[in-house]
C-alpha cells in the first residue's frame, strides 16, 4: 500500500476518524505515515458507492501532494468473471493507480479510457473499473487536504 521507506512510524498508531463525503458516507479510518514524525503520507479507508454490484471498499495510499502510492479491494459484490477483476488475487489491474499523480479534481487522465482517460476497463465491465478510479481520484484528493486537519481529527478508539 504505502514503499515501506517511505515512513518510519507504526500507522496502526496514526489512525484517525474522519467523515468525508469524498470518502463515501459515515465515518472512515484514516491512517496518517510518519517519517521522524513528519507527516508524509495516508491510508485512506475510502467507498465507490457506485460499483456495479453495490458499495466497493478500497484502501487507498496517497501522499500529501497528489499522488496515488497504492490501493487495494477490501470488498466488493462485483460479478465473478467480470468486475471481481478488481482483486489483486486475479488480476493485476488494481496495481496501475500506484504512482500516479492527480493534478486537480478535473484532471481527464483519471477515468477509464472509455471516458477518455488513462484507466483501462474490464471486456463486459465498464462500470466496476469506471467506479474504483472515482474513488481512488476523490481519496486521493482528498489527503492532500489531511495536514491541514489533522490536529482536528479524533484518533480512533476515542
Amino acid at each position: 500500500m504505502l514503499p515501506a521507506e517511505r515512513y518510519n512510524n507504526a500507522l496502526a498508531q496514526s489512525c484517525y476518524l474522519v467523515t468525508a463525503p469524498e470518502l463515501g458516507k459515515g465515518e472512515h479510518r484514516v491512517y496518517i505515515a510518519k517519517q521522524n514524525d513528519k507527516p508524509v503520507a495516508a491510508v485512506l479507508e475510502t467507498t465507490a458507492p457506485d460499483g456495479y454490484s453495490g458499495a466497493i471498499q478500497l484502501l487507498v495510499g496517497a501522499d500529501f501532494n497528489g499522488t496515488v502510492l497504492g490501493t487495494r479491494v477490501t470488498e466488493h459484490h462485483e460479478t465473478p468473471g467480470l468486475g471481481d477483476k478488481i482483486e489483486l488475487r486475479l488480476s493485476d489491474w488494481i496495481t496501475h493507480f500506484a504512482g500516479k499523480k492527480i493534478s486537480g479534481a478535473d484532471d481527464a487522465h483519471w477515468a477509464v479510457k472509455k471516458d477518455g482517460g488513462d484507466f483501462d476497463q474490464f471486456t463486459g465491465a465498464t462500470i466496476t473499473p469506471r467506479a474504483v478510479v472515482n474513488a481512488v481520484k476523490r481519496a486521493g484528493l482528498y489527503a492532500q487536504t489531511l495536514p491541514s486537519q489533522l490536529s482536528q481529527l479524533p484518533a480512533c478508539g476515542e
